[in-house]
């Protein structure tokens, strides 16, 4: 790189050119200063040395016409160099066009000794500058991420500066040669989930080395970009094109430099990406609206998929609807959690995922919001249907953050899925232990007083349930229902009772609950398939008991 030192006036002011050349030389500024004929800015086959450091152009020596002719000659060649313009008087309009344009300053016409002072002041600081940059790229010739970089990067990208002059300031001092005017953003794909396994600061790592390699790619292709992470699996470009005649012609550069950035970085890095992108802004001060354009095309990913380039003039606007349910379709799927109706879950589930994830012109964020308010009301169904507050609490945090990383329909889909079935299953089995605890309850009830004319009213007024769920409940858990089992516990204490001789037929009746010693032998039989007699025979070998004939 050859630095600056030559000045170049475009002029026939012989009181201009004095005037540079005299304060040049007292304040041994140091410059080169040739005369040129203004005519021959206007030549289509315009040639200009590479050490040239400003252009002072006499735009009163100019036509009109041709102004921006030779305006846009000498920044086709050098966008970067310095444009001083002079002229009798401006008007407003004109200033602000010139500036907008990147001229580097607008001088009125006779010049005063101090302006000009100040002039070659700032652009011997611009070649101090140049310097200071070349001595950067040698110490630290990739230029990672230095804080001055970032900074300017931020500011650019955050519509943070608003004045021309500083803004061109700030781009030659990270050693930009012309303005950037268009940003990208760059998302890489399943970035979490493939490094899951990795610690913050790896993923990080990663990214950089990922920032890295696109910078690189890219300088070889344009050699002005600015590259910035703007989260843990997201980074910006910001770059210049080169002059073109039309936004579509911008839109086809940027789109096929994507593409080729994207193919580059899966091949050095395995990683795809996903390429969201602004629109050219010819006012470096509306940089930062082709940033906000390029992260608005890049959500259109969530719909349309991973491994992709996304121009902002092809997407349509999101709709951000905020109502996008029925709220009786969440309240019914809440309903059916609440008592784990797990077959009744799964359907109301396919419903509710029919109806949430048709709707593909909602913003992911909006959709993202809707289902974590989702998210809380299936929470606290699961809380009130049993499911213990902290598991749920704890649940639900995982999920939430998990929620933010989503990146398409289908990891979402996966996602409320899985939550929904974890609530269920929390509910599903604090009702099993509760059921459990229950009829074991019941049970111990009954084994002490089953020889009571206990009913089953009793035994679920005790466990404080109502007759009929604890009737379906005490026969899904022991497979009897309540008469069933009381019988067959008396029946039960009967035979162990029928092993002691010193008991009667008729004393056991009794003892186990039976005041009708016939009413007995004849439910024992249709249990155990013989009289009570017969049974202690088979058990004991025949006995003769004579005040139990007859008991058969």
């Amino acid at each position: 790189m050859t630095l600056g030192n030559l000045l170049l006036l475009a002029t026939h002011d012989l009181d201009i050119i004095n005037q540079v050349h005299q304060i040049n030389n007292d304040f041994k500024f140091g410059f080169t200063i040739e005369v040129r004929d203004s005519k021959t800015f206007m030549k289509e086959d315009l040639a200009l040395e590479a050490d040239i450091e400003a252009v002072f152009l006499d735009f009163d020596e100019i036509p009109g016409e041709m102004q921006d002719f030779v305006y846009h000659q000498i920044k086709k060649i050098n966008p970067a160099l310095p444009l001083v313009t002079l002229k009798s008087s401006y008007d407003h309009y004109e200033v602000r066009s010139l500036f907008k344009n990147g001229v580097f300053d607008c001088l009125s016409k006779p010049l005063e000794k101090e302006i000009i002072y100040q002039l070659l002041q700032e652009l011997k600081k611009t070649v101090q500058q140049s310097i200071q940059i070349l001595q950067q790229k040698k110490d630290d010739p990739l230029q990672i991420m230095s804080s001055l970089r970032l900074s300017v990067i931020y500011n650019l990208l955050y519509g943070n500066i608003q004045n021309p002059k500083d803004i061109w300031d700030q781009c030659r001092l990270v050693g930009l040669s012309a303005v950037p005017n268009i940003a990208v953003t760059v998302q890489i794909d399943e970035f979490f989930s493939l490094n899951k396994d990795k610690s913050k600061q790896k993923q990080d790592t990663i990214r950089n080395e990922i920032i890295t390699i696109t910078r690189l790619f890219l300088k070889n292709e344009l050699d002005e970009v600015l590259a910035m992470g703007t989260g843990a699996d997201k980074f910006a470009i910001i770059f210049s094109l080169p002059l073109l005649n039309s936004n579509a012609e911008y839109k086809r550069y940027a789109i096929k430099l994507s593409e080729k950035t994207k193919e580059y970085i899966k091949e050095k890095t395995d990683y795809s990406v996903t390429i969201g992108i602004g629109n050219f802004c010819e006012d470096v001060r509306s940089l930062y609206v082709s940033y906000q354009e390029a992260i608005y095309a890049q959500k259109h990913k969530f719909f349309g998929g991973k491994d992709t380039v996304i121009h902002i003039d092809d997407v349509e606007p999101f709709t951000n609807e905020v109502h996008l349910l029925q709220n009786q379709d969440i309240a019914t799927l809440a309903s059916k959690l609440t008592v784990a109706d797990i077959p009744a879950v799964k359907e109301n589930m396919k419903n509710l995922f029919k109806e949430l994830f048709s709707k593909q012109k909602v913003d992911p964020e909006v959709l993202k919001l809707q289902i974590s308010e989702i998210s809380t009301v299936l929470a606290r169904a699961a809380i009130n249907g049993g499911a213990d507050i902290k598991e749920i609490h704890s649940i639900l945090l995982d999920y939430t953050k998990e929620l933010n990383i989503i990146e398409n329909l289908t990891e979402m889909e996966q996602w409320f899925e899985n939550m929904i079935y974890r609530f269920t299953d929390l509910v599903f089995k604090n009702k099993n232990e509760y059921s459990l605890k229950s009829v074991q309850k019941a049970m111990d009830y009954i084994e002490k007083n089953y020889l009571n004319s206990i009913t089953l009213e009793d035994v679920a007024t005790f466990v404080h349930l109502s007759p009929t769920y604890f009737s379906r409940l005490f026969k899904g858990t022991t497979g009897k229902n309540f008469i069933e089992y009381i019988t067959y516990l008396r029946i039960e204490k009967a035979k162990a009772m029928l092993m002691d001789l010193n008991y009667t037929v008729y004393q056991i009746a009794s003892e186990v609950g039976y005041s009708n010693s016939h009413y007995f032998s004849r439910v024992f039989k249709s249990l155990v398939g013989k009289t009570p007699s017969d049974y202690r025979n088979s058990i004991l070998g025949p006995i003769e008991v004579p005040n139990e004939k007859g008991l058969n």
